[in-house]
């Protein structure tokens, strides 16, 4: 069973199917440096912010609904079109909505365009999938997904404090499942066959294959 991780979708997946299969078939990590601690700071303190607040306060184009729980941990059962794959991760926030059923919504600090917010369709439906079909507990059926990009757009210096300005802009994310069972059946080929070549725009395959032994010459060999 491969155990996948919604937020590599976005990042590892399109960037390199190389490092993206040599994570999830044995294992192999990338370094990583970690999120820039302001950032860090900046999220915790968003999501500090958010819980208890209706949805429509961040937003008015988003559903009315609570905002209940704050990274959640889910995992769920094998995904119909590719039964050795999982899903297995951590959700931004899940808010609960009137008629009953939950709104999954990511917080992106980032420069808001369509076709990069569209990017996160793999990974909104990952969270869906997962909600809906538990490893455990109940499930939480999903009637809206989206991305809330904040953009910091001004700077003030009020006394002496300082006080950035932004205007979180709402993207939905249209349901099709049949798309996202199909995105995950072609992750399971690529992870099924041999190791994707490195690619050459990867930094991290640059820089291993710098360390890679060369294969012997004939000069090199005792006979």
């Amino acid at each position: 069973m491969y155990k996948l991780s919604p937020s590599d979708f976005k990042y590892l997946y399109e960037d390199c199917k190389h490092c993206y299969y040599q994570k999830v078939r044995h294992n192999i990590t990338l370094p990583s440096i970690g999120m820039p601690g302001v950032f860090s700071k900046m999220n915790a303190l968003l999501q500090n912010a958010i819980i208890g607040m209706d949805l429509q306060e961040i937003n008015s184009q988003l559903p009315p609904g609570k905002v209940e729980v704050k990274e959640g941990f889910l995992k769920s059962q094998p995904i119909p079109s590719a039964r050795d794959c999982y899903i297995s991760g951590r959700f931004d926030i899940a808010s609960q909505l009137e008629d009953g059923t939950y709104a999954v919504i990511d917080f992106k600090i980032t420069d808001p365009t369509e076709d990069k917010i569209q990017k996160f369709f793999p990974q909104l439906h990952a969270y869906k999938f997962a909600l809906e079909h538990p490893s455990f507990g109940s499930p939480r059926p999903v009637s809206q997904m989206g991305i809330v990009a904040i953009n910091p757009e001004d700077i003030s210096f009020p006394g002496e404090k300082v006080i950035f300005t932004a205007h979180p802009r709402f993207f939905a994310i249209d349901e099709d499942m049949d798309r996202f069972y199909g995105f995950i059946k072609e992750v399971s080929a690529l992870l099924n066959g041999p190791p994707p070549p490195d690619n050459p725009n990867c930094s991290w395959c640059k820089y291993r294959l710098c360390f890679r032994p060369s294969s012997p010459v004939q000069s090199d060999l005792p006979f």
